[in-house]
């Protein structure tokens, strides 16, 4: 079985293999880029399972919220530095935790609305509108069992970036339009690394995420609270400085 801090550590290693194979894409071999961006896959939805259960256990929100808002606002800035003036995946998901509260404490329709909101404003985020989807599943899900508590949420991540990279892969042999994305990203590879990457991102990354939620414990583990919330800022910044190499 597999307790919390575990998650949090395959978590960071997808997280830096991710980012690594974005923003070196032109200089890594293609197969081990498409493994690097594989294993990627799996850290929004283990971060988003770990918020949920954040937000279930936390004897204090205000200071769960305000740390999560602190560490979006310092990741910023390496980020920015990396990929312009996107919000951060740590915003991401500071949006899925108020949704969470209004679950709790407003009235249902407001919640809702709230939710409709979210997944339009967020469509710019780290991860877009399926991120805040994701969070307000994983909690809506939680006690319906472990299977569709894991599967409802990951089918969202499913649907709407593992089936949209399977639709790209029978016209691989057409070069698409890559001009909209941001430099240092998997497209920098070029237009079949790009797709492959999304499906291996889905199929291998999302895959592995949803065996490892299925064998959690439910039990915390170790506390490493601040490294793990450093440890984002940090590993953007120290990217960063190796891109001015």
């Amino acid at each position: 079985m597999i307790n919390g801090f575990t998650l949090k550590v395959v978590a960071i290693i997808g997280m830096t293999c991710n980012h690594v194979a974005n923003v070196f894409a032109a200089q890594l071999p293609q197969p081990l880029l498409l493994a690097l961006f594989s294993l990627g896959g799996v850290t929004f939805p283990i971060m988003a399972f770990l918020l949920v259960e954040g937000f279930t256990h936390t004897s204090n929100l205000q200071k769960y919220a305000a740390r999560l808002a602190v560490f979006a606002c310092v990741a910023q800035v390496p980020y920015s530095l990396l990929w312009g003036a996107v919000p951060n995946v740590l915003f991401t998901l500071l949006v899925g935790l108020g949704l969470l509260w209004l679950y709790d404490h407003a009235h249902k329709g407001i919640f809702w609305l709230a939710t409709l909101l979210a997944v339009v404003l967020t469509n710019s985020f780290d991860w877009g509108s399926i991120g805040p989807l994701m969070v307000v599943l994983f909690y809506l899900l939680r006690e319906s069992g472990k299977v569709p508590s894991i599967i409802g949420p990951m089918g969202v991540a499913y649907l709407g970036i593992g089936l949209p990279a399977l639709a790209e892969v029978p016209g691989l042999a057409i070069t698409g339009d890559m001009s909209y994305l941001p430099s240092n990203t998997i497209a920098d590879a070029g237009h079949a690394s790009l797709v492959w990457g999304n499906v291996g991102y889905a199929g291998i990354g999302f895959t592995a995420a949803c065996i490892l939620l299925g064998f959690y414990n439910g039990k915390r583990g170790p506390s490493m609270k601040w490294f793990f919330y450093a440890y984002y800022p940090a590993h953007l910044f120290l990217i960063w400085l190796i891109t001015l190499v």
